[in-house]
């Protein structure tokens, strides 16, 4: 099968992936001065271990269930490198993006933050709605019913 056998290549480029995250970046730092971050990396490696472990027993759901915590733990393994960063600079530090610089005002934090509260329940109900209206199947008897 191709997902077995593509299993080692993505073990090693994981491997060389951390390597080369430690040796050209410096996105270990704040692993290294807060130990307790290191969980994610580590879980990262363990849900990539265990896609094998869930390929080999042809447990399909399985191995896509770890693959996407694999995708999301090396996603935040990136984000919580980078902070509080968001765009480091190459030039000059002092240029880089980082979170309180590149955030809005508190005045359009506070107004996003009541559009926020006021229609995300209006978009979840909606959905509700529209969903209760489309859930039961057409049969032919509705047909004739709406017949012009």
């Amino acid at each position: 099968m191709m997902a077995t056998g593509l299993w080692i290549p993505v073990l090693i480029l994981a491997v060389i992936f951390l390597a080369a995250t430690f040796v050209y970046t410096n996105l270990w730092n704040n692993y290294f001065s807060n130990p307790v971050l290191l969980i994610i990396p580590a879980l990262a490696v363990v849900c990539l271990l265990l896609i094998r472990v869930k390929m080999g027993g042809k447990s399909w759901g399985g191995a896509w269930a770890f693959s996407a915590g694999t995708i999301a733990l090396c996603t935040l393994f990136g984000v919580i490198g980078l902070y509080p960063n968001l765009i480091p600079s190459s030039l000059n530090p002092a240029w880089s993006l980082t979170v309180s610089n590149s955030s809005s005002s508190a005045l359009t934090l506070k107004i996003m933050l009541g559009v926020a509260l006021v229609f995300v329940p209006v978009v979840i109900i909606y959905q509700a709605l529209v969903y209760r209206a489309f859930s039961y199947k057409i049969t032919e008897e509705h047909l004739k019913e709406e017949a012009y």
